[in-house]
This record gives C-alpha cells, sequence and structure tokens, in this order.
C-alpha cells in the first residue's frame, strides 16, 4: 500500500510524535521508492535531515561528525572536498611542497571575500592555525595540524623566544621551557596602569567594543609584524590579547606599548635551546639535523621578563597577504590532505574577537564559504542561504539548504518517509527498518536507498583514569563475539577488533593485494592508501576468546580485590547504539561482569568525554584520508586534547614519533604498526565494526555526494523537479 504524506514544514518537530508512527500504520510501502514523492518540488532548496544537533559551527572549536557537513558549508579552507572526498584547490590556487616533506606552501586567490565584503587573506589562514594551538581556545583539533613546528609545545606552553641574550642563546632563539606542561604559566601576561580599549586593527580607541580596567591582566596572543601576523597599519607596534571578563571572554587589539606590567617577569625558569628541525624558518639535510639532535643544548636559568610566548615559534609564516608557509618538524606526507579538514576552515577574527564562543549565531556570522547560515532554531533546524560574497558561484546549484536537526532515527526516518526531508545524513536509519529497505523483506531493494563504504570505525571509548587495571580492560576485549553485529545490524557492517577501518582482504584486487603484500585468503582488513602502491595492514586485536576473558578477569580480581561497578553509555536516539549497548552487556555478563547501561543526549555524552565523567561509552572515529597515522592514532597521544580515553603510553609515544621522522612511508607504516599493536593490547578503546554508510536520498536529488569519508559538498546537489522525464 501506498501512504499519504503528512502536512509538513522544514524543521517542523513538534510532529515527530505523530509522524513515529506513519510506517508502522502504513506498512511496507509499495513501489519502486520508500520515501514520498511529493506533488509540488522546490527546485531552489534542499531539506537535510542531519545526526542531530551541532555541537559548534565554529571550525576550531567543533568535534562531531554532526557539525562537519555545515562547517563545510560556512568556511572556506586552503583545499575542500570535491564530490568523491578528495582534496581540490579552493582558496589555494596551487601549492609547493618540498622534496622532504616538511615544507608545504600554498598560494591563494585574490577574490575570495568574507560574508562582510573583507578579502580573505593568508592572515585569516594563519589566524586560524593560531587559534587551534593556542591553549586559550581549548581547541580538540590540534591534531590535525599537530606536525607544524612546535604545535603542541605552544600548546602546553613549553616553548618560547628569548627576548634577551641567556647563556650561550642569542635573543630571538627559541627554547624549550623546561617544566611540567600542568603548572605552566602564561609567559605574555600583562596589565596597563589605565585603562585598555580592545578594538579592531588600527581602529581609533574611539571605535573600542570593550574596555579592560587599570590593573587587569590580560594575556598577548600575538604581535603585528611577527611572522604570520599582519603588519603595524601605523608603523607602531599592536597586541592583540584576550581578557578573561566572564565565562566567554573578549580578545581586541591594542598598542603594544601599553602592556606596561608584566606579572610573571621574576619568575625563575629554565630553558634550552630547541633542536634545529624544530626551529621555524630553519632547514639542513638529514644528516645535519640528525646531527644536530646529538649536539650540547646545555639549560640555562631566565626570568620571566626575558621570555615570549610569541607566534613566532610556529612554523607557520605568511611571506605576503596571499601566501602561507607551513614547516613541518619530520616528513608528513598526509598534510596536504589535512587542509581540507574543519581545523583549517577559516574564521574571521573580527567577529571571533568580540565574541569567542557565540559568534557563530546568525546576527553575528561572518562566512566565506559557498553558504550563508541565516537561522538557527534550536534543536530544530538551521537555514544556510546561497552566499553573496562566494568566489565560485557557478558551483553553488541551491538557493537554500534547510538542515533538520534530529538525534532520533526512527522520527527522521519517518520524516523522509512522509516527505519532510529530501535526503538524510549518513546512518539516521533505524536498523529494525534495513530489513524494508535493503530487499530482506520484500526482496527488492528501494531506489531510494543507498550503501556505501564509509572510513569509520565504531568502538568502546574506556576512561583509563576510572578504568585503571590494564588486565580488566583486556577482559572487555576478549568477552565481545563480534560476529553477530552484521545479523542484527543488516547494514553491511564489518566487524572488527582493529581501530584502523579498511576493506575486507578478500575483495581486494589483484594490484592492491600486492601492494598490501597479502593472499586473498588472508583475514582481516587493509586501509588501501595509494591503489596498487600503498597499503597499510593494521595488527591483530583482542578478537573474542572467552578463555582469555576469564583468565584476565581472573588477573585483574586478584590485582584489584574486588571488581569495579561499571557503567557504559550510548547517545540515546539511536537504536543500533542501544542494541550494540545491550549485546555489550550480554557478552560481559557471560564472564561474570555486570556492567550497567545508560543513554544520554548526544551533546551530553560529548560533555562527558571531555569532562572524563564516565567508565565506558560507545564513541567511534570517521577518517577523513586513508592514513592511520594521520587520522585515527593521533587522538590516544599523551598531549591530544582529544584523547578521550585519558591513555598516555610511552612506548605507544615513542614508536609514533620514531615514525614521524621516516620518509620511507612502508617502513613508516611498519613502525606505525607497532604502534597501534601497543594501543590495541593495552585496550584504552574496544573497536566493534567498521561502518557503512547507509542513506534515503529522494529520486529528484542529483548529484548528492556520497564518499568515503562522509564529507558532502551539499551545495553541489541539485533537484530535477522534471526528475520522472529524466530517469
Amino acid at each position: 500500500m501506498t501512504c499519504p504524506a503528512l502536512s509538513s514544514t522544514a524543521g517542523t518537530v513538534s510532529v515527530y510524535t505523530l509522524l513515529a508512527f506513519a510506517v508502522a500504520a502504513c506498512g511496507v510501502p509499495e513501489g519502486e521508492y520508500f520515501g514520498h514523492i511529493p506533488d509540488d518540488i522546490d527546485p531552489h532548496q534542499l531539506r537535510w535531515c542531519n545526526q542531530g544537533e551541532p555541537d559548534h559551527l565554529d571550525p576550531v572549536r567543533a568535534s562531531s561528525t554532526v557539525s562537519a557537513p555545515m562547517i563545510l558549508m560556512l568556511f572556506d579552507g586552503l583545499t575542500t572536498y570535491n564530490p568523491d572526498g578528495l582534496p581540490v584547490a579552493s582558496l589555494a590556487t596551487s601549492w609547493d611542497i618540498s622534496d622532504d616533506l616538511r615544507t608545504y606552501t600554498f598560494h591563494l586567490r585574490r577574490d575570495a571575500r568574507w560574508s562582510n565584503g573583507r578579502g580573505v587573506t593568508a592572515y585569516d589562514v594563519a589566524y586560524t592555525a593560531m587559534r587551534v594551538a593556542n591553549r586559550l581556545t581549548a581547541s580538540p583539533n590540534a591534531d590535525n595540524i599537530q606536525t607544524v613546528k612546535n604545535v603542541m609545545a605552544y600548546l602546553t606552553r613549553t616553548v618560547a623566544q628569548l627576548r634577551r641574550d641567556a647563556g650561550p642563546y642569542r635573543a630571538g632563539e627559541i627554547v624549550e621551557v623546561l617544566w611540567s606542561p600542568t603548572e605552566a604559566p602564561d609567559l605574555d601576561a600583562r596589565a596597563a596602569t589605565h585603562t585598555l580599549a580592545l578594538r579592531d586593527l588600527g581602529a581609533p580607541e574611539t571605535a573600542a567594543y570593550a574596555q579592560v580596567p587599570p590593573g587587569i591582566q590580560v594575556s598577548v596572543v600575538e604581535r603585528t609584524g611577527q611572522r604570520a601576523t599582519p603588519p603595524s597599519p601605523d608603523g607602531q607596534p599592536w597586541a592583540y590579547v584576550y581578557w578573561q571578563r566572564d565565562a566567554e571572554g573578549v580578545y581586541g587589539w591594542v598598542h603594544a606599548d601599553e602592556l606596561t606590567v608584566e606579572p610573571n617577569a621574576d619568575m625563575q625558569l629554565l630553558v634550552r635551546r630547541v633542536t634545529a628541525k624544530n626551529r621555524p624558518g630553519g632547514a639542513g639535510s638529514i644528516a645535519e639535523l640528525a646531527a644536530d639532535e646529538l649536539a650540547p643544548r646545555p639549560p640555562v636559568y631566565v626570568r620571566g621578563r626575558d621570555l615570549t610566548a610569541s607566534t613566532d615559534v610556529l612554523g607557520v609564516s605568511v611571506p605576503d597577504p596571499y601566501t602561507i608557509v607551513f614547516e613541518c618538524a619530520d616528513p608528513t606526507p598526509y598534510l596536504l590532505a589535512l587542509t581540507a579538514n574543519r581545523a583549517l576552515r577559516t574564521t574571521p577574527i573580527e567577529a571571533v574577537s568580540r565574541w569567542p564562543s557565540r559568534w557563530t549565531q546568525p546576527d553575528r556570522i561572518i562566512t566565506s564559504g559557498p553558504m550563508h547560515l541565516t537561522e538557527w532554531k534550536d534543536r530544530d533546524h538551521l537555514t544556510f542561504v546561497r552566499s553573496k560574497t562566494y568566489w565560485n558561484p557557478s558551483e553553488v546549484k541551491l538557493d537554500r539548504i534547510i538542515a533538520i536537526s534530529m538525534d532520533d532515527q526512527a522520527a527522521t526516518t519517518n520524516y523522509y518517509f512522509t516527505g519532510g526531508c529530501d535526503a538524510t545524513a549518513t546512518n539516521t536509519i533505524p536498523s529494525t527498518y534495513l530489513p524494508a529497505l535493503n530487499g530482506e523483506l520484500r526482496g527488492t531493494t528501494y531506489k531510494d536507498y543507498s550503501v556505501a563504504p564509509y572510513l569509520a570505525v565504531y568502538f568502546a571509548q574506556i576512561n583509563t583514569k576510572v578504568v585503571t587495571n590494564r588486565h580488566l580492560r583486556r577482559a572487555l576485549g576478549f568477552a565481545i563475539d563480534r560476529r553477530p553485529v552484521p545479523r542484527f545490524m543488516h547494514g553491511g557492517e564489518m566487524p572488527t577488533a582493529v581501530l584502523t577501518p579498511g576493506t575486507p582482504i578478500k575483495s581486494l584486487g589483484d594490484a592492491d593485494l600486492a601492494a598490501c603484500g597479502v593472499t586473498r585468503d588472508t583475514p582481516g582488513l587493509a586501509m588501501v592508501m595509494q591503489s596498487g602502491e600503498l597499503c597499510y595492514v593494521p595488527p591483530p586485536g583482542l578478537d573474542y576468546d572467552l578463555a582469555k576473558a576469564k583468565q584476565e578477569l581472573e588477573l585483574a580480581r586478584q590485582e584489584l580485590g574486588t571488581l569495579p561497578e561499571l557503567t557504559y553509555l550510548y547517545n540515546s536516539g539511536n537504536e543500533a547504539h542501544k542494541q550494540i549497548a545491550e549485546y555489550l552487556q550480554s557478552s560481559w555478563k557471560a564472564v561474570g561482569l555486570d556492567v550497567r547501561i545508560e543513554s544520554m543526549e548526544w551533546n551530553s555524552m560529548l560533555d562527558a568525554t571531555r569532562t572524563g565523567k564516565f567508565q565506558l561509552l560507545r564513541f567511534g572515529a570517521a577518517g577523513q584520508l586513508a592514513d592511520t597515522e594521520g587520522e585515527f592514532l593521533p587522538t590516544f597521544r599523551c598531549a591530544s586534547p582529544d584523547n578521550r580515553s585519558k591513555w598516555c603510553n610511552p612506548q605507544f609515544e615513542s614508536l609514533m614519533e620514531e615514525a614521524r621522522t621516516m620518509r620511507d612511508r612502508k617502513a613508516r607504516n611498519a613502525k606505525v604498526r607497532e604502534a597501534e599493536s601497543v594501543l590495541l593490547e593495552d585496550a584504552p578503546v574496544l573497536p566493534i565494526y567498521v561502518y557503512t554508510q547507509k542513506h534515503l536520498i529522494k529520486p529528484y536529488v542529483r548529484d548528492y555526494p556520497v564518499n568515503l569519508v562522509d564529507q558532502p559538498p551539499l551545495w553541489r546537489a541539485w533537484i530535477d523537479p522534471d526528475w520522472e522525464h529524466h530517469r
């Protein structure tokens, strides 16, 4: 039978409770398509059901797949994703990569504009990179640029620049500060004896948007005329400062000579020079750099007044307004691919400065991408319209995109079914619906349902600061038989005990089998990095072994005495997460572990991961390039701001550091494989399966971009009201 569509408008989530019964009441639809095809198709807009409410639209602060597609629409990057999910030129029209894979030089177009009419320059890109690296921003995305010289040290305030000669070191030299990052004070804390007028660079004091009272401390973030900052507009040095006036704070420019008070001037510190490979602007052969690693670096004592946490310590420079250079300490073959990532999507200094946490609200946002935000109704929908200032208007096919914020799979699918949205984001379909959609029940797959590969892995995350016992974590891993998962998921998922996602080895072509160094009967998955040339085969993980699970649990009991009570969290509204949670609970009970399961709203669960208020929870990782070193392992580094498991292993760190120095990709992969093995054996994370992408897309939606990395350039899709005549 065919059901009539319920009357609805985009974003009308108040009808969800009615829609939840639509499919059940109407039964399995007849015909070619699962979803209702409206009689009146608007060719100017796409109504898109997202996975939920975005955590942020600020590229530097966002950390979820829910936010990513919208950030791509709003903010341009040096490169962007094409329909296949590969990086292509965008703000940068060309680039040069040094032979040693350490220096990347990008040449920017001159016709890019912000939505306020200001030109986009290399200073905007540099400003965004420095926001990612600055501790004040608390960005979870520093992993994306961690190979750029001194980014992680800058983030932890363990690198600075000498303002005066000290022992064998000269003024201007970059030095390590030898202290614990947890104790690191702000070397650029300053204050003034009079009121500071925070304003845009070059603006008069009368244009100030915030006034800092005399004696109140601010932090200097950058100064004019440095390697990656704009020149002074009046010949006098300017400083860009942050004032923590409230929970949000405010940034602004002031004349640097106003900042006469240095609270940490007399603090005594021990420093030594950084090695040559970490010195911005430095170069040298591999042999010279290796020799310098062994050369003496005597530590010397200095005072706080002798140092500055200048942005000149970073491997980012702007030779001119349309050129930006990134210098990496070690060969980084994947940096180009990362420039399409949200971490380097440009952000506008004039908006961020005034409202650091709220600048993406529709009445304040300034954008550089193909679409512009005009409406954000909390937990309902966001409306994007065609940008009037985007440099490439011909690629924007839609006047309007409405992103509907639905985190309940059944509601999303029923809303699509009744005609409420034209396409759904990845994996917003309940697993119980899949047998009807994929043909298991009716023998024919609906034409508006699609399944595609996905570079993503689903896992149980363990807070190692709470679940400290290694044997207990390993017992949890060995207890999981992952083989039944596809049978109740119905979406072609691939069971896995390894973190790195990939393709089943048995399905690879001959050239890729040769590149992977395996035969077709080799079990497991492989990540094809360059077809026929480069491949990564992950090490085995803690696959199902009931005897080992019980053995590890007994060892944990001997060490702990009493086993702790454990709770596993999963985000609500997703049927599959609940099924997996219940399955894990029963698996763990089979070895004698009683684990509670509890659901939580998505953004609340994200907060729990950031604050460490969990023991076990459902999580996952989606890659944006086929490189486990660049995508899937960095978040387990000790200093990673996105290290949700709080795991820190010296052996893992050492192996990752060794890999960083290697130019030979195969040797590098071998070292990374050792590191992943250490990770899996210590079990801060328990992989469950490799995702597939499941979508519902109306037949009149053309060029809808489904790609391996799930980075859809939605603005390139278009609506064909005459679709029936163009079949």
